[in-house]
């Protein structure tokens, strides 16, 4: 077997042993040594650790076992992406960004490629001030460039938890090297905190593509993991045919409470433990809780329909939804809202009926009138007497042509 083989074995069983953690009692492996891989197996084939390169390695990880066919698979999936990325056409940092700006590109594949890392001052200046704001391309990259050559990532870092980090001679270290975005960007990070717990997701419009939106219900939760930096992660089961199926629902914590509060007794339960785990500092994280075996039975989302979706990657130039069964929560409707919604639904669709029905009468009253039918016989015909219905079913045809 090839080092390239041994590596990817070894990355497998790393991700595997770092996917248990989600059960309690078990020893977290260290996250940073499945980066390092991830990075050292990419950087072989000259690709950068963009989300796109780095989805390959995941679709990788969650096959059931690895055999040599899969090896091979992936070897060669990843040779076919790094030949397209390094024989695309040479362009400067300036059309690059120029380009994901128009595409709707993740910053978290833009930056590799620049080669700067996923930092969140960097995710700032092409999120917030190059995508939303319009700022110029030359002014990002120019700051990106100052960051990297002064390596001041985890100085600004540090600075940003500083009370009155103007005062602090981190701020003066800095201000030195010229970087520009610098308060902007504490500004940012300090309004976002009362908002929110946890770093919120990138919405698929931000991210550039169109999710396949579902509705689901009765889902069965058997565990609930969440930390101060990550959004609540639901582990459960859904009906599927004559079985279940497992299942992996990410949402945030306004959702997660939401969801909870609808769901009996025991929901409200499950809601103020939680509450009581992030008030403790000392609990462990991430925060797993084991609904069974805390609580005697599982939670069962009987009361609220999700709208939920898949996340998308990019393949090339397309996206491509994740085959996992792990989704986003978009909406959360209650029993009521949902059964109002399919009822308007459905009326909408007899509507459409209706309406069709009535376009296709005049096609009908226009046989008619070629059969040299009167006017006022083939209207009583079709059933358009009246003149209304006429004009209505006259410019409904019109619409169709």
């Amino acid at each position: 077997m090839d080092q390239l083989k041994l590596k990817l074995q070894e990355y497998y069983q790393r991700y595997q042993q770092m996917d248990q953690r989600v059960k309690p009692g078990k020893e977290e492996p260290g996250f940073e040594d499945v980066l390092d891989m991830e990075n050292d197996i990419l950087s072989q084939f000259g690709l950068p650790t963009s989300r796109r390169f780095v989805q390959i390695l995941h679709d990788f990880v969650h096959h059931g076992h690895v055999s040599d066919q899969l090896l091979d698979f992936v070897s060669k999936k990843l040779r076919t992406a790094a030949r397209k990325y390094l024989l695309s056409p040479v362009m400067s940092d300036i059309d690059l960004l120029e380009g994901a700006r128009e595409q709707k590109r993740s910053p978290y594949d833009v930056l590799p490629e620049l080669g700067y890392p996923v930092h969140e001052y960097a995710l700032f200046l092409l999120g917030e001030l190059f995508y939303r704001r319009n700022m110029a391309a030359t002014d990002i990259v120019d700051e990106l460039k100052k960051m990297q050559h002064f390596d001041s990532w985890g100085d600004l870092m540090l600075l940003s938890k500083i009370h009155n980090h103007t005062t602090h001679e981190l701020y003066a270290k800095l201000k030195k090297h010229e970087l520009r975005f610098i308060d902007e960007f504490i500004q940012f990070t300090r309004r976002q905190e009362p908002s929110r717990l946890v770093n919120k997701r990138a919405t698929p419009l931000e991210e550039g593509y169109t999710p396949n939106y579902k509705t689901i219900t009765k889902v069965q939760v058997e565990d609930i993991i969440f930390d101060e930096q990550t959004s609540p992660s639901l582990f459960g089961k859904i009906k599927s045919g004559r079985g279940y199926a497992r299942i992996t629902i990410s949402l945030e914590f306004s959702e997660l409470n939401q969801i909870l509060m609808s769901s009996d007794e025991l929901g409200v339960e499950i809601s103020n433990h939680i509450k009581k785990r992030l008030a403790n500092p000392a609990a462990e994280k991430p925060t797993v809780i084991d609904i069974r075996a805390e609580f005697g039975d599982v939670l069962k989302l009987d009361n609220c329909y999700l709208e939920v979706y898949k996340p998308q990657h990019r393949e090339g130039s397309k996206w491509v939804e994740d085959k996992d069964n792990f989704y986003f929560v978009d909406k959360i409707l209650s029993k009521k809202e949902f059964e109002k919604r399919t009822k308007e639904a459905e009326v909408k669709r007899k509507i459409q009926e209706c309406l069709e029905l009535i376009g296709g009468s005049y096609v009908y009253y226009q046989r008619l009138r070629r059969l040299g039918i009167t006017d006022e016989e083939a209207k009583l015909r079709a059933g358009l007497q009246d003149e209304l219905l006429f004009k209505l079913s006259f410019f409904l045809n019109k619409v169709k042509e």
